[in-house]
Order: C-alpha cells, then structure tokens, then sequence
C-alpha cells in the first residue's frame, strides 16, 4: 500500500502541472457580458479539444477531491465523485477517438461538444422560458465510443461491458443504494459512521480506489496532450502511465481485466 501510495501522490501531483500546461495556449480566457453585472469567462477557441481540456480540468480536480474524502472516511462520497471522474474521462476519450479517426465528428459527438458551450439559463424565469434541450446521454456516447474502439487495438465489446459493469457499481454510490448505506455501518460501535468512517481498512481501499481512478485520468491526459499536439506532457503522461502499468494496484487490475 505505501508504495502505491508514494507513486499515487507523485503522479497526482503532476496532474495538476500537465493540465495547466494544456490550458496554457487557451490563455488568456475571453471575459464575456453575460447579464447585469455578470461575466462570463471562456476559452478563446471553442473547439473538440478545449472541451478535453475543460473535461480534464474537472477530473484532475475530481480526484484530489476523491482522495481527501477518502482519507477522512467519508468513503461513500468519495465513490460518488469517482463516479464523476468516471464520466469526465470517458467523455474525453470519446472526443479524442472521435478526432482520431479524422473527417466529420459524429453527430452525438458534434452535438455534445456545442452543448458544452451553450451558457446555461440564469433565473428560473429564463430556464421556463427557453426551448427544452435535448442533451446528449452518456448512453449515446458510449454507443460511440464502442463504434470507435473498433479502429483501436481493444475489444469494444469487453471495453462496454466493462465500463458498464464499473458504472453501474459507482452508481449505486450516487443514488445511496442500500448496500452503499450499509458500508458506513460500524459493527463496532453500533452507529452509522457520517462524520468519516473510523476504520484505517476502509479509509484505505478507497485511498486505493482513488489511485485506480487514477490511471484513467492519467490515459485522458495522455490523449488531451496528443490531440493538443503538447510533445513535454504527451511524453511525460506515458511514462507515468507505463510506470503504473508495471506496478502494484494497476498491474494487478490490468492483468484482471485482460484475463
């Protein structure tokens, strides 16, 4: 564990410098009038990859998030946000595959990647007011991100069963399923743990959880750098990667899956 541990905060620490490294060239933000007295920030291109790089922004954030909640024991809220930093990098590596295969991006992708830019209503009277968005689902960008892993060396087929079945196990966490309940139960004591669950095991497999999260962030960083054409970081993203790949819990969990 502390080996993982030591490797885990290096790498974490990295995210944050290799995510403003890819924001860099988007500086500096463009400052927008958006109502009485408001403004809003936004980047000056608002193209595929600066969604990846937005995406990536809230991941890298997502995780050191993660990681204090499961060091003060509040597992289950750390599960919850995982499930986020899930779906952050899964959007990013649809666009990423998407503009891997050049041409025209798919229509969901498309849709998406505008939806991402579109400002948000500002009072309720606004929201009542507007046409009613259709939002792309998570469910149609899985579909894509299938149909694009066919031009990649990996199973599409494996890739969505096994990100559904990880979805669905975050999931319980973001709906407070009762299993997710019963998790903050001390059998010790006799009372729900909700001011940080009190057993190092706990806090420790989900500091564990949150290194595994990890590595798909570290894989959205490396394909953000690659589609923004960002040499320093592509590289130094994919040595961090390897270095996982050959190390305890990472190894263990690729050589799971591949079985």
């Amino acid at each position: 564990m502390d080996t993982t541990v030591n490797l885990g905060r290096e790498i974490l620490d990295r995210l944050d410098h290799w995510t403003n490294q890819l924001v860099a060239p988007a500086l500096p933000l463009r400052v927008t009038p958006d109502g009485d007295n408001a403004v809003r920030l936004e980047f000056r291109q608002q193209i595929p990859e600066s969604v990846m790089i937005g995406k990536l922004v809230r991941a890298v954030s997502g995780l050191r998030a993660a990681l204090l909640l499961a060091e003060t024991g509040h597992v289950t809220e750390c599960a919850a946000v995982l499930r986020m930093v899930s779906d952050l990098c899964n959007e990013i590596s649809v666009i990423g595959f998407a503009l891997d295969q050049g041409g025209e991006l798919p229509a969901a992708v498309k849709d998406f990647v505008a939806q991402y830019f579109t400002p948000r209503s500002r009072t309720p009277d606004d929201f009542a007011s507007a046409e009613r968005t259709h939002y792309v689902t998570r469910e149609a960008l899985m579909k894509v991100h299938k149909t694009l892993a066919q031009n990649h060396p990996v199973d599409p087929d494996v890739l969505d069963r096994t990100r559904r079945f990880l979805n669905m196990a975050y999931d319980a966490y973001v709906h407070g399923a009762y299993e997710t309940t019963m998790e903050l139960w001390n059998q010790r004591t006799s009372v729900f743990e909700m001011r940080g669950h009190t057993s190092h095991a706990k806090r420790e497999e989900f500091v564990e959880a949150v290194f595994l999260k990890m590595h798909e962030v570290v894989v959205a960083t490396e394909l953000t750098a690659a589609k923004t054409a960002h040499a320093e970081v592509f590289s130094q993203a994919r040595e961090a990667r390897r270095a996982m790949d050959v190390s305890e819990p990472w190894k263990y969990q690729s050589t799971h899956r591949s079985a």
